[in-house]
């Protein structure tokens, strides 16, 4: 299909409308059923993002402005039995655990009762191609974003272990100002140097006023604890359609290369002891964030 990027702005107002009432066309879904709605998430299958949303995938490209409204506090973990090829999105898991304590209900054939005791889980039960220790039981966090553009919805993101220690320096230095994450414009974007799929996290500017409130609605919503694999989908009873899911897919590898799981140093990220508290200098939205937030929120 051509010419999508090309709306015209009563257009934009339908679609605004329809994105925070959950209603959906008629004469498409007489075409296009869901053969089980799913939550969306957003994939980086081949270095690009994709939003993926009852079973249709949109590519973004190689950055996306996100607000992250949820995390889970454990980390989770996720063991396949045959290798990724990158292509094949019917290759689940054997076995993973949500909390990384224990498997997950969902789990058929838990390889161990205990995550902990589990031999797959052991640092040096995988050892890459370039010789870097690795685990056949791959660490991941959870995380829950809404687009920066649009924060009516929520999408699940896994950052893979390749992102981790990424992930926590990004939170460190925005504490280090006295910045919260939701208050935060965070680019996600892969490194350059990497040889695969490396995620990283970049400050890009801060949430608008008019946002604030709908971001702040997310942070202990039961939709966004079931995104980050807290609650299970039975949490979510009673909340608008929209903001719905039927069930949650089992995590997916991000990338095929298996350096992607090279563990770095978990030597846990320290905030700065500064005796001054630094200057932060406001960082506007861009005009077309802005423009995009005009036409969703009413002044």
């Amino acid at each position: 299909m051509s010419n999508t990027a090309n709306v015209p702005a009563h257009i934009a107002a339908r679609i605004a409308e329809r994105q925070k009432s959950g209603k959906k066309s008629i004469l498409a879904s007489a075409i296009v059923s869901e053969s089980g709605p799913s939550i969306p998430r957003i994939s980086m299958r081949a270095g690009r993002f994709r939003l993926v949303e009852a079973g249709v995938e949109t590519t973004i490209g190689t950055a996306l402005d996100v607000v992250i409204v949820g995390v889970n506090p454990k980390v989770s973990k996720v063991f396949y039995a045959s290798n990724y090829d990158g292509g094949n999105d019917n290759n689940r898991p054997a076995c993973f655990s949500n909390n990384g304590i224990s498997p997950d209900d969902m789990v058929e054939s838990p390889v161990s009762d205990s995550c902990a005791n589990c031999a797959h889980n052991v640092l040096g039960s995988k050892i890459t191609p370039s010789g870097a220790q690795s685990k056949m039981c791959s660490d991941q966090r959870h995380l829950a974003v809404v687009p920066a553009a649009d924060p009516h919805k929520v999408y699940s993101l896994t950052v893979p272990v390749s992102g981790m220690r990424g992930l926590r320096e990004y939170f460190t230095e925005l504490a280090n100002y006295n910045i919260n994450p939701e208050e935060a414009i965070t680019e996600l974007g892969f490194d350059e140097n990497a040889s695969y799929p490396k995620l990283v996290f970049n400050h890009k500017g801060y949430v608008p006023e008019k946002a604030i409130e709908v971001v702040e609605n997310w942070l202990e919503s039961d939709y966004t604890k079931v995104a980050t694999r807290q609650k299970p989908l039975s949490a979510t009873a009673g909340l608008p359609p929209a903001q719905t899911a039927a069930k949650i897919e089992p995590p997916k590898p991000t990338a095929a290369d298996d350096e992607a799981d090279a563990y770095e140093e978990e030597a846990p990220v320290v905030a700065k002891n500064t005796k001054e508290k630094p200057t932060v200098t406001p960082v506007k939205a861009s005009d077309e964030l802005a423009s995009k937030l005009d036409s969703l929120f009413d002044e």
